[in-house]
């Protein structure tokens, strides 16, 4: 029988489960694109965490950790459409280099806890704001989606920030929904790769 990617994914990795009654198609949609969002915001939460240095290493590891759950692998090797994939990716941007360069999320997660900067600040659109795209059905079960985020970068030297910009970002998100007893679902969401997809200066 042919099993989704996040079928797979799911007997190997530990995945945030969602419990809903059954209701209808149009509510249920929205539900997941909500679900969906709630997970993004999640992610833009551990990435601040562990870029904020008043938290101690320790503690910054533990969100690279939680960070590393909320994605496809856990940010190792899974694979998509038959195709095995080393692990997602996050693209970065600079003013300065605002072509997109692609590194695996984990080795990203290590860099960012790791920056040379005194303080690091990392804002991004609150849950409300961000965008979700259509829902996309791939399987009777199984749907995709695009979330759409803005985050704010600010690195600061002798409590001076001496680096500001902004990144539209998107990451795809895939949810599954299952059956449980009791006439509820069940909606399991992974994420995929983060795209940058516009890099300003702020003054």
């Amino acid at each position: 029988m042919k099993r989704s990617i996040l079928k797979r994914i799911f007997l190997l990795q530990i995945s945030l489960l969602f419990f809903l009654p059954i209701m209808g198609q149009d509510a249920v949609e929205e539900q997941i694109k909500q679900t969906a969002a709630q997970r993004v915001a999640q992610m833009n939460d551990y990435i601040s965490f562990m870029a904020d240095k008043t938290n101690d290493l320790e503690t910054r590891q533990y969100y690279k950790k939680q960070a590393l759950n909320l994605f496809a692998g856990r940010g190792y090797e899974y694979e998509e459409n038959g195709i095995r994939k080393e692990g997602v990716r996050m693209e970065i941007t600079s003013v300065s280099n605002t072509r997109p360069r692609s590194k695996l999320m984990r080795v990203y997660f290590n860099g960012l806890i790791n920056l040379s900067y005194q303080k690091v600040s990392i804002q991004s659109t609150e849950l409300a704001k961000i965008k979700v795209s259509n829902l996309q059905r791939i399987d009777n079960n199984m749907y995709v989606c695009t979330c759409y985020f803005d985050q704010v970068f600010i690195g600061y030297r002798d409590g001076i920030p001496i680096y500001k910009d902004i990144t539209r970002k998107k990451v795809k998100c895939y949810v599954e929904v299952q059956d449980v007893e009791g006439g509820s679902q069940e909606y399991v969401v992974l994420l995929g790769d983060v795209h940058a997809l516009d890099t300003k200066r702020i003054k």
